[in-house]
Parts: structure tokens; sequence; C-alpha cells
């Protein structure tokens, strides 16, 4: 009579073969993690990066002085926080600098205009520049949004007014006319998009002539200009492939939209309220 056979014990094997898995696992996520915080770590930068004693009197002086400015018309918890966002829309742009391996030159803040970051280093492509250019409106949307999930915590007007005010400063730095960011992001799609904003501009100056809408029509042409000069000398810096430009756009619009929903909703909000 034959003996049985031995029986066979998976659990070994199924054991091995799931620290196997897991060992597998364990390495491809390693990876994922190293690329992750490879790219995370760009985000990590000092737009500060460089400034010296005068970049720095410079920015901060005309901070104070914008506020200042702004504080003998307005409320200066009103002006604090509109200034702040135009604050952070700046750093935006400064960091998007700083991820690119450029160097900022100086922030300066202008009442009644805005602000600036100057460069040191130019942007080597259009599409470098839109992205530097998306960057600010981008920080400043955050900047609005959190001022906007406080008033919905506190139920304070003033800080659905500050929302309201950096939704709206965003959305106009969004057009496209040269000066402005929305200029410089547009290059990167179709310059036709120039035509637009150059449009809007002359409208305005005939509408309601103004010193501040004047300025901003010269400027917004003197941009034009130098940048159909610049494809004359330089082609390689308008060179953006059709994924990129589509990227641009895609993000573009969908900024401008975001953007123009919620300055509609505060606004109405902001009507109710006054009703």
């Amino acid at each position: 009579m034959d003996s049985p056979a031995p029986r066979r014990h998976s659990f070994p094997k199924f054991l091995s073969g799931a620290i196997l898995l897991l060992g597998v696992i364990a390495l491809k996520a390693k990876a994922l993690l190293l690329l992750f915080f490879d790219k995370a770590r760009l985000f990590f930068v000092n737009p500060f990066e460089g400034f010296g004693a005068a970049q720095y009197a410079i920015a901060g002086g005309s901070f104070v002085v914008t506020i200042a400015a702004y504080a003998f018309q307005f409320p200066l918890a009103l002006v604090v926080g509109f200034v702040g966002i135009t604050f952070v829309h700046e750093v935006g742009h400064a960091v998007a600098i700083r991820m690119k391996g450029l160097r900022a030159g100086y922030m300066v803040f202008v009442p009644f205009i805005g602000g600036a970051v100057t460069l040191k280093d130019q942007p080597r492509t259009a599409y470098d520049d839109a992205l530097i250019g998306l960057a600010g409106p981008a920080a400043g949307t955050l900047a609005s949004l959190a001022c906007l999930q406080v008033y919905k915590w506190t139920a304070d007007p003033l800080w659905l007014l500050i929302a309201f005010l950096g939704f709206a400063l965003n959305l106009f730095n969004l057009l496209p006319i040269g000066m402005l960011d929305g200029g410089r992001i547009s290059a990167a799609v179709t310059k036709w998009m120039w035509l637009l904003g150059g449009a809007a501009v002359v409208y305005k100056v005939l509408d309601q002539p103004n010193p501040l809408t004047i300025l901003i029509a010269v400027l917004a042409a003197f941009q034009v200009y130098a940048s159909l000069e610049r494809e004359k000398t330089d082609k390689r810096f308008y060179e953006v492939t059709l994924l990129q430009r589509a990227a641009i756009a895609t993000l573009y619009f969908a900024l401008v939209i975001f953007l123009g929903h919620q300055t509609w909703m505060t606004y109405d909000r902001l009507e109710l309220l006054r009703r």
C-alpha cells in the first residue's frame, strides 16, 4: 500500500510572494516620493533671494507709502487688506521667477496703480514669461479666497469687501494688455489677443479720458512695440510648442472664468448686505 504524498504547505510561498510584492511596492513608492519631493522643493524657494538693503528699502518703503496714500480716502483695515493681497500677488511672481532660476530685481508698490517685480535676468522663452505672469494672479486669487473664507467664519463685511477687491484686481491684471500680466501670458497663446486688450483701452480712453487710462494706453503701446521688435532679433523667445500654448491657454481662461465668477458673486453679496 502506497503511503500518502506529503501535503504541500502553500503559506510559506504566499508569505514570500507577499514580502516580495511589498518590497517592489516600497521601492516604487520611494522612487515616487523622491520624485515628488524633488519637484515640490521648487515651490519652496526664497522669493527675496539676492535682495540687498536697497531692494528691501524700496519694497518696504513703497509698501508703507501706498498704504498711507490709500488711507487718506479709505478705512485703514480695508487698505491694509487690499495692499496685502497686492503684496501676495507680487510674491507669486517672485516665487515663479526664482523657480525658473532667474533673479528678481526690485519689488515696487505704486499708489492707485498696483505693484511690480522687476527682473535682473530675463525669461528665456515666452512660455516661461507666461508662467511667471500667471503666478501673480494665481497667488492673489488664493489670498482673496482666504479673505472670503474669513468672511464666512466671522460674517464681517469688511473681509467680503477685501475679497471682492482682490478678485477684481487679479481679474483686471489678466486683461491681454502689454503692461499687465495678461499681456505677458497672451504672448504665449497668440498675440492677436493684444488687439482685444488694445481695443478695450482705446475705448476707455475715448469714453472716459483720464491720466491713468492714458498712461496705461501709452505703456501698453510701448510694450507691444518692444515685443514686436524683440521678435525680429530674438525669434527663439517666441518659439512655443502647441502643447505649451494649450496649457497656458487652459490655465489662463480657467483663471479668468473663475475670477469673473468670484468677482460677480462677492459683488452680489455686497449689494445684498448694502440693501
